[in-house]
């Protein structure tokens, strides 16, 4: 029988935990290494919809993108949708592991895939975090375009109902990109610095929105549920690896959106 400490370790060949963004809660979340693995889904988002489809299709085991418990839970009160879900993970006996920004950092992981969903060449390494490592890539367009098209470019690239466009000039002319993958918005002055064309990174805030005008840094804010790519590309590896190491583990993709907005047209 598969345990989750089979799968975490060949997890954690391809994204190192110790590459992860410090203080960045990674790893091992609920649950237990010895667990006998029958089912796993991938996600973006561990949330109560999330785990009601997971007790649905009998997974025992999760990985998800972004960690279950970014703050410490102050109490266990089951009032409280999200301490329930805490007890109803435990109650199904399901271990939910999370790669975040290891997934960012790691090659050929979460950067490099967004980087070729993009479509861009030329890539390289763009805003090094504390290790050193990058967070994010940068590389150039196989056409140029305007800053306006560029942004349904974005739009259409990443399957999304709406993006965000941030310029003074919506004709500037769009070659050479740079992005960083969810919510990074902290380095746009860096994308400013090395003098791309567009920056490329969800929750832009409304004053530094202004800022980056001012800077004349062109951005296009696709939101944050792009990264939703990562359910889809650990899942293949996931099925990958079960053929060459004889798992007998199925692999699954949650169906739910995490996404918390609506766009209105």
């Amino acid at each position: 029988m598969t345990k989750v400490k089979d799968i975490v370790d060949r997890l954690e060949q391809d994204f190192p935990k110790e590459i992860a963004s410090k203080g960045d809660p990674v790893g091992m979340q609920i649950g237990s290494l010895e667990q006998d693995v029958t089912k796993v889904m991938t996600t973006l988002d561990v949330r109560p919809q999330v785990v009601d489809e997971a007790i649905e299709k009998g997974a025992n085991f999760i990985v998800s993108h972004h960690p279950v418990m970014f703050r410490p839970a102050r109490n266990l009160d089951f009032s409280d949708p999200q301490n329930k879900m805490y007890a109803d993970l435990i109650a199904h006996g399901i271990t939910v592991y999370s790669i975040h920004t290891n997934s960012d950092k790691a090659q050929d992981g979460s950067a490099d895939w967004q980087a070729q969903e993009l479509g861009l060449k030329d890539i390289e390494p763009f805003a090094l975090d504390e290790d050193g490592i990058a967070i994010g890539r940068k590389g150039r367009l196989l056409e140029q375009m305007s800053a306006y098209d560029f942004a349904y470019y974005v739009k259409d690239k990443m399957n999304i109902k709406m993006a965000r466009l941030i310029t003074d000039d919506n004709d500037k002319m769009i070659s050479s990109v740079a992005f960083i993958c969810g919510d990074g918005g902290k380095f746009w002055h860096q994308a400013v610095q090395e003098g791309v064309d567009a920056f490329i990174t969800g929750d832009v805030y409304y004053h530094v929105g202004h800022d980056m005008i001012s800077s004349g840094l062109t951005v296009v804010d696709p939101g944050h549920y792009t990264e939703k790519l990562f359910k889809y590309k650990v899942a293949d590896r996931l099925k990958k690896w079960n053929e060459e190491y004889n798992w007998d583990v199925d692999v699954d993709v949650s169906e739910v959106s995490t996404n918390p907005f609506q766009d209105l047209f």
